[in-house]
């Protein structure tokens, strides 16, 4: 039976280098992603991801592949500038994008995986590990998502199921408004995350900065 990855953020960026990589590697790969994209080999699953439908849809589709043995939360988004200049729609954005939709869809495989097995891996970001001026917002999703990831572990302990954390610094994505060529490739990313699922051992947090 076919191992199946399910990715979210997996349209561009260190999502979508992940999703091809898994792919390349012999997984059957679905992403998620808010809007529709065509990207073969991954099966595509358009919508928001912090929405229980958009897990279940995705979870759906992957079943139809094969065995999902891999969650790769990589959805994300934001939104900068001095606490004060946020609106509501601002908030509501950064924290359902990089915090609740890592835990929608923990919510709906962890417990296969807690049986079953599989590895989770949630993306955070090193804004996840000290507070940066002008991403108060950012940093609050981000810890959040920390803190979430680091208590799935405790309660993973003992079972099927493997957690890690990833933490790297600035991408040169599409996350930003203009190239960033100083900062790090995503594909190199990629490799790194890729190569932690694929070890025998369980790697917990990793953190890459240049």
């Amino acid at each position: 039976m076919d191992h199946v990855a399910v990715v979210t953020g997996a349209s561009s960026g260190l999502g979508l280098e992940i999703g091809l990589l898994l792919a390349d590697r012999g997984m059957q790969v679905v992403g998620v992603a808010r809007h529709p994209f065509h990207q073969p080999p991954i099966a595509s699953v358009a919508g928001d991801a912090s929405h229980r439908d958009t897990a279940a849809r995705a979870v759906d589709v992957a079943k139809e592949l094969g065995k999902i043995t891999v969650l790769v939360n990589c959805a994300g988004a934001g939104v900068f500038g001095p606490v004060g200049s946020y609106d509501d729609e601002a908030i509501a954005r950064v924290l359902e994008s990089n915090l609740v939709a890592t835990i929608t869809f923990c919510e709906v495989l962890f417990p296969r995986f807690r049986s079953e097995g599989g590895t989770i891996v949630n993306v955070l970001s090193t804004a996840a590990l000290i507070g940066k001026p002008n991403e108060s917002v950012y940093c609050a999703a981000k810890w959040g998502a920390r803190g979430y990831t680091e208590a799935l572990r405790a309660e993973a302990k003992g079972t099927n199921a493997r957690i890690m954390s990833v933490a790297p610094g600035g991408m040169d994505t599409k996350f930003w408004s203009e190239r960033r060529p100083d900062f790090m490739d995503p594909r190199e990313i990629a490799e790194i995350v890729v190569d932690a699922i694929e070890r025998p051992v369980n790697v917990g947090e990793i953190v890459i900065n240049r």
